[in-house]
């Protein structure tokens, strides 16, 4: 839905629920390992809902969760409230110091784990994987951590409201790895029908509009397919501080 068909009265109603998100992160690592079990790499998933009191609701209005598209699940939190979670994440964290073999974390995992292999090179002599080629100079940050962000699914009713998604990814990053080395991504628009990721008139424009996003938020192309964000460089955290100004978010720092 483009931003220009949105009712403005729901966007409104859907920015006034900012305020009420709550960020929810897990993951889970395994003590002993092999390939994709790897006791250097942790599984993570990632997500934003809004609390909201059914009892506060007027009776005369219909509930914005109500509208499907400004929710990917609703479920109970406890006995007063519900939880309208309308962003979803996952991917996987890397402890470039102890995983042990990091081709067979990512290959054996999935195919789309396995894009990821290119952005890393061997061990330093500190027992570090490095990054491949110009990225180990190129890349700033000294962290001891990768982040791979594998799927992101907003709710397509918060799509085109300034900037909540974006805002919304980069707060959720902050609590999978607070000093990551990089965060990569591969760029792709999951929510396109299979069918039609052979016709380039529509999947070539839908493909634009998410490197857009990522470019947004201060990533950029690493390679051919994968993007990358560098914590140091300070564009991740300019074009979030921006959106934020924007959306009128306070700061949780």
């Amino acid at each position: 839905m483009a931003a220009s068909d949105k009712d403005p009265d729901l966007a409104q109603r859907l920015l006034d629920q900012l305020k009420w998100v709550e960020l929810r992160v897990s993951n889970h690592a395994n003590l002993v390992g092999a390939d994709e079990t790897d006791p250097g790499t942790v599984d993570w998933c990632a997500a934003a809902t809004v609390r909201v009191l059914p009892a506060d609701e007027p009776d005369d209005v219909r509930p914005w969760y109500e509208d499907e598209s400004t929710a990917l699940s609703v479920k109970a939190l406890d006995a007063e409230a519900i939880g309208v979670t309308i962003l979803e994440a996952n991917g996987l964290t890397i402890d470039l110091r102890h995983v042990n073999d990091l081709h067979d974390a990512l290959d054996a995992r999935s195919a789309d784990y396995a894009e990821f292999i290119p952005l890393f090179g061997g061990r330093d002599r500190f027992g570090f994987v490095t990054l491949k080629g110009d990225l180990e100079e190129d890349v700033e940050s000294l962290g001891s951590q990768a982040v791979i962000i594998d799927r992101v699914r907003l709710a397509p009713g918060w799509r085109g409201l300034g900037g909540v998604g974006r805002v919304l990814i980069a707060r959720l990053l902050r609590w999978v790895c607070a000093d990551p080395r990089l965060v990569a991504v591969y760029p792709f628009p999951i929510d396109l029908d299979r069918s039609l990721l052979d016709d380039e008139s529509i999947f070539e424009p839908a493909f634009e509009r998410v490197c857009r996003t990522w470019a947004s938020l201060g990533f950029r192309p690493a390679t051919d397919k994968l993007w990358i964000m560098d914590p140091a460089d300070g564009e991740h955290e300019n074009a979030v501080d921006r959106l934020e100004e924007a959306l009128k978010i306070t700061k949780d720092r």
